[in-house]
Order: structure tokens, then C-alpha cells, then sequence
């Protein structure tokens, strides 16, 4: 169905994920156990320094002190901490929203959902009373594809067609598990050392699509696929994206990527929805079709992390 309001960057797009979920369907498995003791946190974990923060929350680096893992630990002020009544197995619980959203992104909770490895794994909740933590993992070795674009001198054409497949991969999957991000972004795209790329959730609001502008009412995928773009048009210019400049710009063909890349950002920023691919058929386009080297590149790994 179409949403009326958009909360996401007006230039992209605003914070979790929207969802819709499959009403039919109840959910086989149980979110994990929230625990209430900060020994037990500080048992467990040890915090380090503050990399970001927003209104409603901080997030800290950290580590799991029995394994040294990298993880990330969010801090969320309980008054701004929304709940949503999940059905599991005939019992109705009072879940986090996030941590639902996070989980069913993953395919984890509903019968006949599908498994998406793309998703940043949860790995404890804590009730400490005037707040609540949220533990996830924090893949080593990685940075947001906004800062990577930009230490990065060149990223080739065939690599950046690797990445934005698996983009592709992990969105539709979401969709699939009735989870709508609303915002990607290359700041919400973690990738590592060797191109691998994660995605996170988080939200801001600046790459909203044009229907937003018209006060119109906006789909899910063809929001995805128009975000999906502005990413693309970013990697690709090494330039900035704003959806009501690009509105009102006379967009020429980009000279430095091939024809068939151009054809899929043309595609992808179409400015009526209704002329926007759909999820599968963009992963259907010539430009996504991997020669025998860059089939090599794509098996390093093919995982998003989504947070």
C-alpha cells in the first residue's frame, strides 16, 4: 500500500524501517530474552568510544570481552524507546520495535520468511530501567560507503556493479520480509577493506524520491529502487545527491561509467515511480550481468549487513 507521510531525509529519506508485515502469518521464533543487570552488561561487554548519536540515542564501539568481538552498543532513553505487541505461537509479547524490524529484516521470525544474511546480527538487548541497550555486531575492518567513496581515489566500474548487486540482493529480500528500510543511503552502507559491503539500518532525512515533493503518496520498492540510484549517481560522480536539484536539472549522460550503467541510473531515477523498476528487474539488467573476472570479485562474499 502507498504511505502519505515520508520520514526519511528530504534529500534521501528518516530513521528505522517502515513495515509491512504479513498479517496472515505468526511468528515461529521468540526474540531474544532481554536481561535487566548492568553487572551483567559490564560482564559481558566493554565499552569504548562514542562514534554516534541523535536525539533518541547514543552508539558506542565496544567488545565482547570473552571473544574480543567488535560490536556496536546503543544506548536509547526508555521514554524514546517505541514497542510493538508481537504473536508468537498464540503469545503476545511487548517487543522493541527495532529489534522486531532488525529481526524479521533477517528472515528470523516468520514462518515462510526468507533467510537474509545481509542483516547486522543481534546479539543482546538490556532493560536497565531509565534505559534500554541494544548489543549488535560490529563486522572488523569496515567503514560506511560514504567515508569509503571518499578515501578511495578510483572504485571500478566492474566493483561498483559487484556492491550494488548485492544492494539489490539484500532490499529485495527485505521486501520479501515485509520490511521497508526507507532510507538507504551510502552513510548506512558499511564496506570493508576488500569491497565487501554491509548494510545498516539508520535513518536521516535527504534522498527522499520526487512523489515526496509532489505530496504524493510513495511506494516501498520504487522508493528502494530511486534511493538505490542516488547511491549509484554518488559512487559514480563522486558528488553530492539531492532529489529536488536532480527534479530540476537537465541530467546528461555520465561519461566516465558505460552506457549500460547509464541505462540503470536512468532506470533507477526515473522521476514517475510508476516508470521505476521493481527490485527483480533491476537485478534482470544487462549492466548486473557479471563477465568470468568479476563473477571472481563477487565470491569473496556476498553479504550485506543491514542494522
Amino acid at each position: 500500500e502507498p504511505f502519505s507521510k515520508f520520514n526519511g531525509t528530504p534529500a534521501f529519506c528518516w530513521n528505522i524501517l517502515v513495515i509491512t508485515l504479513m498479517p496472515q502469518k505468526q511468528h515461529s521464533t521468540a526474540i531474544q530474552a532481554v536481561l535487566s543487570s548492568f553487572e551483567e552488561f559490564i560482564f559481558r561487554y566493554k565499552e569504548e568510544e562514542l562514534f554516534d548519536v541523535d536525539r533518541f540515542s547514543q552508539v558506542f564501539a565496544g567488545e565482547r570481552r570473552s571473544t574480543s568481538t567488535p560490536v556496536a552498543i546503543k544506548h536509547i532513553r526508555k521514554k524514546n524507546v517505541q514497542f510493538v505487541k508481537v504473536n508468537c505461537q498464540g503469545n503476545v509479547y511487548d517487543e522493541i520495535l527495532e529489534v522486531f524490524l532488525m529481526e524479521q529484516a533477517a528472515g528470523h521470525l516468520c514462518d515462510g520468511s526468507f533467510e537474509n544474511p545481509a542483516v547486522i546480527g543481534l546479539m543482546d538487548i538490556f532493560d536497565l530501567g531509565t534505559e534500554m541497550i541494544i548489543v549488535m555486531e560490529r563486522p572488523p575492518g569496515t567503514v560506511d560507503g560514504h567515508n569509503y567513496l571518499f578515501q578511495v581515489k578510483y572504485i571500478p566500474e566492474d566493483q561498483v556493479k559487484v556492491i550494488f548487486k548485492q544492494i539489490i540482493n539484500a532490499a529485495l529480500l527485505m521486501h520479501k520480509n515485509g520490511v521497508f528500510h526507507r532510507d538507504l543511503k551510502l552513510d548506512n552502507i558499511l564496506v570493508d577493506r576488500k569491497n565487501e559491503p554491509f548494510s545498516e539500518f539508520d535513518g536521516t532525512p535527504e534522498y527522499a524520491p520526487p512523489e515526496v515533493y509532489h505530496w504524493e503518496t510513495y511506494m516501498a520498492e520504487a522508493t528502494t529502487v530511486w534511493q538505490i540510484g542516488a547511491m549509484l549517481y554518488m559512487t559514480c560522480t563522486r558528488d553530492c545527491f539531492d532529489t529536488f536539484v536532480y527534479m530540476t536539472e537537465d541530467n546528461k549522460v555520465l561519461e566516465n561509467v558505460s552506457m549500460e550503467c547509464n541505462d540503470f541510473l536512468s532506470q533507477c531515477l526515473a522521476l514517475d515511480p510508476n516508470q521505476r523498476p521493481t527490485l527483480e528487474d533491476l537485478l534482470l539488467h544487462p549492466w548486473l550481468e557479471l563477465t568470468e573476472n568479476e563473477q571472481t570479485l563477487h565470491s569473496v562474499r556476498t553479504c550485506l549487513d543491514i542494522k
